[in-house]
């Protein structure tokens, strides 16, 4: 995702772009891939890479001296925003990153004071999902006209969807993560991702060219922020809910058996859902030879007067 996001960068503008990541060899690897990238020579941009840690904040900071933006696509993110805090004490005029955690959100929201201090523009949750994701269900809300009673979100990948690796462990550790929604109006937190599995039609109709390219695929309860933040801010009168889909369709089965019999506390270890993630990859990209990256997401707005407004986006690569 950080290279897709540099490579839009220096095809659109003359700019000057740092990557910075851990592991210098790979760095190197993916500045000579852009490098020879046409529509980035054709800018004139610059491009370098310079190793770092992001969980070394004085090393990001020192790095960040002069920057016009930050883009963190670094993950997992925890519940600590250190690289925000990092970009505020250096002053960085913008800040984006693909955070999803509520403990991160939140925790960025309380640094509000000290950015507008500082000078930056933070824009967390900047992502696919959450991030398009929740700009669609606004949408949804103002088309609706009246209170929204109902809002689902529901999402699909196949296999990593083309977001890396690291997204396995993020996964696993997912399940051990509380849902946060909303029932009846109310903010709650309830131990199910995994579960609840429904049959979601990403296409408004059958004409559509996303019901070839996904069609109805099945999806299960997962602990994305979007069902709690964009519920509170549209303040719903009813019911929330994220769900998480993937290809083939025989992964969803095996997280749905996993889950069931493994306990809860063990996803959140770092050791269990690292050496899940490790025995599970060489399958996966297996897998995804033949699945591709297709992705897609629908939300589906319903007014407390009973009005349904929904909005479905796909593409073939993440």
């Amino acid at each position: 995702i950080g290279s897709a996001c540099a490579s839009h960068l220096l095809s659109s503008a003359p700019l000057h772009v740092v990557l910075a990541g851990r592991n210098a060899v790979r760095g190197k690897e993916t500045l000579r891939r852009l490098k020879g990238c046409p529509a980035v020579r054709s800018t004139g941009s610059r491009l370098s890479f310079e190793q770092a840690d992001w969980r070394d904040s004085s090393a990001v900071e020192q790095l960040l001296v002069g920057a016009d933006a930050l883009v963190h696509t670094a993950g997992p993110f925890g519940a600590e925003p250190a690289v925000l805090k990092a970009a505020i004490r250096a002053r960085v005029p913008v800040y984006v990153d693909l955070s999803d955690p509520i403990e991160y959100i939140q925790a960025g929201l309380d640094l509000s004071a000290e950015a507008e201090a500082a000078g930056t523009c933070a824009l967390l949750c900047a992502g696919a999902f959450p991030g398009l994701s929740n700009v669609l269900a606004t949408e949804c809300a103002a088309r609706l006209g009246e209170r929204v009673r109902d809002l689902h979100f529901s999402y699909f990948t196949a296999g990593l969807g083309g977001s890396g690796a690291v997204n396995l462990y993020i996964t696993n550790v997912g399940f051990g993560t509380p849902v946060p929604v909303f029932r009846n109006g109310v903010f709650t937190q309830s131990m199910e991702a995994g579960s609840n599995t429904r049959c979601v039609r990403f296409f408004l109709d059958p004409s559509d060219a996303s019901a070839t390219l996904v069609g109805e695929r099945p999806v299960w309860s997962w602990p994305f922020p979007e069902g709690a933040t964009v519920g509170a801010a549209l303040g719903i009168a009813g019911d929330s809910s994220v769900g998480m889909g993937t290809a083939p369709d025989v992964w969803n089965g095996v997280m749905g058996a996993l889950v069931a019999a493994v306990p809860r506390g063990w996803w959140l270890s770092p050791a269990f859902s690292q050496g899940m993630a490790t025995f599970s990859r060489p399958l996966v990209a297996l897998t995804d030879r033949f699945v591709g990256e297709t992705h897609a997401m629908r939300i589906d707005a319903t007014s407390v007067g009973g009005r349904r407004v929904s909005a479905v986006q796909a593409h073939r690569s993440f």
